[in-house]
Formats: structure tokens, sequence, C-alpha cells
């Protein structure tokens, strides 16, 4: 192999030799290279203004529902009631948007609540059972009034 400059150079900074012995540093660290800094990037425009719907109040259970600007907590509830507002928005398609119905993709999120209910059997509380029951109950018979009115 022709001896040929190396761009770097490997230097030993263990503080002890093979042996064991405290090794004695003669050498002073590289200063670090400055490195030019990049331009800054440019600033991503202003997001839209959308008018937020009116909030829903539901009497019965108020504390299921949120409304003003904040979010409601991230919790099992709001997990299930994510998840059967995609069922619901699979089965029925914004109008005027030209899509079908993707009835498949709302049986799979059917069955994924069906999971989550055997699965957390005994854990949930009464809030949660209620919500969950009532939720399974309108997806089935959205999907199959929906699926009738697919096969006629």
């Amino acid at each position: 192999m022709t001896e040929e400059k190396k761009p770097f150079t490997v230097s030993d900074r263990r503080h002890f030799t093979a042996e064991g012995e405290a090794r004695l540093s003669t050498e002073e660290p590289a200063a670090p290279v400055a490195t030019p800094k990049p331009p800054p990037l440019p600033e991503p425009p202003a997001p839209a203004k959308r008018t937020a719907p009116p909030p829903v109040v539901d009497e019965e259970a108020p504390s299921l529902v949120g409304g003003g600007e904040s979010a409601p907590p991230m919790d099992f509830v709001g997990l299930l009631l994510s998840l059967a507002t995609q069922a619901g928005f699979l089965m029925s398609p914004e109008p005027g948007s030209g899509a079908a119905p993707d009835l498949d993709g709302a049986r799979s999120i059917v069955g994924l609540l069906e999971i989550l209910k055997e699965k957390t059997e005994g854990r949930r509380t009464s809030d949660e059972d209620r919500v969950l029951d009532g939720l399974l109950y309108e997806l089935r018979m959205a999907f199959v009034a929906r699926s009738r009115t697919e096969k006629a």
C-alpha cells in the first residue's frame, strides 16, 4: 500500500495504558473547526383561518364532549369516539366529493371496536361501557343500512 496523506489522524485518548498506568497527556486537544451557519429558513405561510363548528353539548354526558377552543383530553372514550367517527366517514363520504363509501374499511374499524370491547372487558367504567355499546350499535345499524343501499 502506498503512503498517502490521510485526511484524518487517529489519536488514543484513553486515560490509562494497556498496563493500567496513568497516561501522561502531552497533546492539547485540537480546537474545533468553525462551520458556517446555514442561512435561515423562510417563514412558513400562515395557515388559513377556519371557522370552528359550534360546540356539541350532550346533556346526558357532558364530560364526553369537548367544546370551545381546547380539545377534550384523550382517553379511552376519546379513542372510541375517534374510531367511530372514522368509520362514519368511511360509510358516508362527504357529499359532492365523488368518493364511494368504503364499507370494507368501516367493517375493519367496527371489528377493531369489537376487539377493544373484548380485550377491555371488566376494566371499563360504566360510562365507557355505555359509550362503547352505543357506538357499536349505531355503527352496525348504519353499516347494514348502507350495505343494503349499495346492493340495490
